[in-house]
């Protein structure tokens, strides 16, 4: 009996600690405005994977570029999605829900669910280029489920064909557009360096470019603050491969990221694809949203080394 009991008990405590899972947005409003007349906005979309649970969607903190909060649980935000009715299966989120009262625009936003399984994805659009409803015209990122504990890594950004990636067109066009995000959901500072590991097209594949120091970044991002910085290349990471008059333009990069304290925080990319100027194709923005990866990738360089 004692060991019926005890093996109840340790159910009920596994599928407690399953129902209860935090889900990590980037977000913005419908006022940030962006390249080539972009204006961006979100909605949060949650799906109970059961129709028959009763899940409690709450929020639970706010990052902002200078600082956000943790709610308070008897105030927060908070939907409910009852049992069985066709209607309580899903709940669309705005963006201004999403930040209520923080008074901010941007930032990334934690949902703490609890009673069953969920799908749960954010849909960022470019409201100039369809409505909310027309995929295609932005980016379908998944909830961020897992935060990193030490090193990470980015694992594509996009290349450029210039020197270095400008973002000055047509004369020095840039191919595509990163912005990488860094969430950090702690009461104390935390300071991120980024290491860059440059990947050149050639004949037969892609080669890393083995600069003898790599390219390094440092942010600092405060006391649950959000940050997300266009990343441009300061090099010139063309490469005249096999003939002189066959230039390779830098094709990727591989981004690594180190923490100066171990405190989990969230980090990602987001790779935007522009059409050349000189194409006379009509501008227009296609992003590629790239969630940050645990474990250090080490640059080249730094294996010679060894």
């Amino acid at each position: 009996m004692k060991r019926v009991t005890f093996l109840i008990a340790l159910l009920l405590c596994t599928t407690a600690a399953w129902s209860q899972e935090l889900l990590v947005f980037p977000v913005v409003t419908a006022e940030v405005a962006g390249d080539h007349g972009g204006v961006w906005a979100t909605l949060v979309r949650v799906v109970k994977v059961n129709a028959g649970d009763s899940v409690t969607v709450r929020r639970k903190w706010v990052c902002l570029p200078g600082g956000g909060f943790v709610d308070d649980p008897a105030t927060a935000p908070t939907w409910e999605l009852s049992p069985w009715g066709s209607t309580g299966r899903l709940v669309v989120i705005g963006v201004h829900a999403l930040l209520d009262s923080s008074g901010g625009g941007v930032g990334a936003v934690a949902l703490e669910l609890e009673g069953g399984e969920v799908l749960a994805h954010a849909y960022v659009a470019d409201l100039q280029q369809a409505s909310f409803f027309a995929f295609g015209a932005g980016q379908l990122v998944p909830a961020l489920r897992e935060p990193l504990l030490g090193p990470s890594h980015i694992p594509w950004l996009g290349g450029c064909l210039n020197h270095p990636c400008s973002l000055d067109p047509p004369e020095r066009w840039n191919f595509f557009r990163n912005n990488i995000g860094i969430v950090n959901p702690n009461s104390e500072a935390l300071t991120v360096t980024g290491v860059v590991i440059p990947f050149v097209g050639g004949l037969e594949g892609h080669v890393e470019v083995p600069d003898q120091e790599p390219e390094t970044f440092v942010k600092v991002i405060p006391p649950y603050g959000w940050l997300q910085f266009r990343w441009v290349a300061t090099r010139d990471y063309r490469r005249i491969l096999y003939m002189d008059d066959i230039v390779s333009p830098a094709f990727s990069f591989v981004i690594s990221l180190t923490p100066d304290k171990q405190l989990p925080y969230y980090a990602y990319a987001s790779v935007v694809f522009t059409p050349d100027p000189a194409s006379d194709v009509t501008p227009f923005n296609a992003p590629t949203f790239v969630a940050a990866e645990p474990g250090y990738v080490a640059p080249i360089t730094e294996h010679r080394s060894r």
